[in-house]
């Protein structure tokens, strides 16, 4: 880029500059700079131009180092939401990974069902005709039954011995002839 050289006029001042910017921003820049010098000589009739550059020059360079900080604390922002954006798109890619991977699975598993299920139909249309029928179960050992506790009302036998007659014993106080008679009392 070429060097410019350009004559400026600052509160009555003039001095040659020579920049690499255009001449059109350079002159810009002047204005605004003369502007402000006036405005701080315009509230305080006792202040030089002189004492007036120089509280100009210390407030463009408290705004720039404003401006230095705040643009430092904005790509501090933006590098930290750079660091989630990417942690982020990791757990999120990991999120499909693991969805792909469940749907996968889900298949597999609809498959084997879907197989077991037409494993399980085929089967019980070849058993015999027979087998519909409600099978009667044999049990493995002889159910034992209960002993059935011995009430008023049921019969004693003894054993029997050879040359003697069984003798059935039949016992019922208040057993099987009350309950009957109560319940013709009570209507």
């Amino acid at each position: 880029m070429s060097r410019n050289r350009i004559k400026l006029n600052i509160c009555g001042v003039e001095f040659a500059l020579t920049a690499d910017d255009s001449e059109s921003y350079i002159r810009a820049i002047a204005e605004e700079v003369e502007t402000a010098v006036q405005d701080i000589v315009d509230r305080n009739d006792r202040i030089s131009v002189t004492i007036a550059a120089l509280l100009t020059a210390l407030n463009y360079c408290d705004e720039r180092r404003k401006a230095v900080d705040s643009a430092d604390n904005l790509r501090s922002q933006i590098k930290d939401y750079l660091e989630d954006s990417a942690r982020a798109r990791t757990e999120a890619d990991e999120a499909r990974r693991e969805s792909e991977r469940l749907k996968k699975e889900l298949q597999t598993l609809r498959a084997r069902l879907s197989e077991q299920t037409e494993q399980a139909a085929k089967a019980a249309s070849d058993k015999p005709v027979e087998e519909d029928k409600p099978a009667q179960k044999k049990p493995d050992k002889p159910a034992q039954k209960a002993p059935r506790p011995q009430s008023a009302y049921t019969r004693a036998a003894r054993e029997h011995i050879p040359g003697e007659h069984a003798q059935t014993v039949v016992e019922d106080p208040e057993g099987f002839m009350s309950f009957f008679e109560k319940k013709d009392d009570e209507q």
